[in-house]
């Protein structure tokens, strides 16, 4: 699909957007048309499309989480599928306990490597 036609020879025509050129609204860019090779301008008209959804949720009804798992497990979390609305799913004392093994962990651990005999 071209992005638009050559207002003299009708050739379908992708414009040349290199350094960002041709995306500035209210102004007047120019382009030559590789089939005819005469120069043309043209402006920009930047749209938005908007596609609604039923959101119960948003009206006293229940939301729809998935989860959307996460490592490490803390980052883990429940996203609505209608209203986007985000939820931890860990707890704070499950965390406190994984940090606490893990510090309980690291304490037992040797910091510093054995030497070694020449």
């Amino acid at each position: 699909m071209s992005d638009t036609n050559c207002p003299y020879c009708e050739a379908d025509i992708d414009i040349n957007h290199d350094g960002g050129y041709g995306y500035e609204e209210d102004r007047i860019h120019e382009q030559e048309c590789p089939k005819c090779e005469k120069n043309f301008a043209f402006t920009t008209a930047i749209s938005f499309d908007y596609t609604p959804r039923k959101a119960d949720c948003l009206n006293g009804g229940d939301h729809r989480f998935r989860t959307m798992v996460a490592y490490p497990v803390e980052h883990t979390k429940l996203v609505c599928k209608d209203c986007g609305l985000e939820k931890r799913t860990v707890n704070e004392g499950f965390k406190d306990r994984q940090r606490a093994e893990a510090d309980a962990l690291s304490a037992s651990t040797p910091t510093s490597a054995p030497e070694v005999a020449n």
